[in-house]
């Protein structure tokens, strides 16, 4: 009887090994300059991995943390643009940012000339957006994080530590415009965009602000 009992204990304690082992782990959270960052990400279903990501300063003073999530390597914005399926930009911000701070960033990035973006698209999406920073009595406030994710069939959407910050936005132009607000040629911090696009450290080059 002892001994049927020990091999059942035994018998139990290899299939709990088993099955640990073929459990998926869990996302683990790295850690950029004290803000933490999942690995791995689900949208629309389908998990994402962690691309890259950096830090984007103003003044030395650090703004906030950005992290890419997409489903495969992709080595330029035009890659990036071009990939199937769901992808997601994480910001993490690391210090309080006025609703007028805002606007003027987004209508400063937007209207930059970004070769293959209809601007005239973006005019609405991006209204949309400010209105709802603006409806906040402080802006976004450090320890915010907005994500803002591509859903094939649904199209942009925008949360704010996760909750729906603005309607989904349809159509392609207005992702791709602010995938290249941290991907374009035209980027003053390039060092961010070389993170983002998991380039080594070695092939970097720093920004020019």
């Amino acid at each position: 009887m002892c001994s049927t009992r020990l091999q059942l204990a035994r018998l139990a304690a290899l299939l709990g090994l088993c099955a640990g082992l073929l459990t998926p782990p869990l996302a683990r959270a790295a850690t950029l300059e004290g803000v933490a960052l999942e690995d791995a990400v689900q949208v629309a279903g389908r998990r994402l991995q962690l691309h890259g990501a950096g830090v984007s300063r103003s003044w030395l003073l650090r703004v906030y943390a950005i992290a890419l999530y997409l489903p495969e390597h992709s080595a330029s914005l035009a890659e990036v643009r071009q990939t199937e399926g769901p992808r997601r930009i994480a910001i993490a911000l690391m210090r309080d940012v006025s609703a007028e701070d805002f606007r003027s960033a987004i209508t400063d990035q937007l209207s930059s000339d970004e070769a293959g973006v209809d601007r005239t698209a973006l005019q609405g999406p991006a209204r949309q957006l400010v209105q709802a920073v603006a409806r906040r009595p402080q802006g976004l406030r450090k320890g915010d994080l907005l994500t803002l994710d591509w859903v094939p069939g649904t199209g942009t959407v925008v949360e704010l530590n996760h909750q729906p910050f603005i309607e989904p936005v349809r159509g392609r132009a207005f992702y791709d415009a602010l995938l290249g607000v941290w991907l374009g040629e035209q980027v003053s911090d390039t060092s961010l965009r070389a993170q983002l696009l998991g380039a080594p450290a070695s092939q970097r080059v720093v920004s020019r602000n």
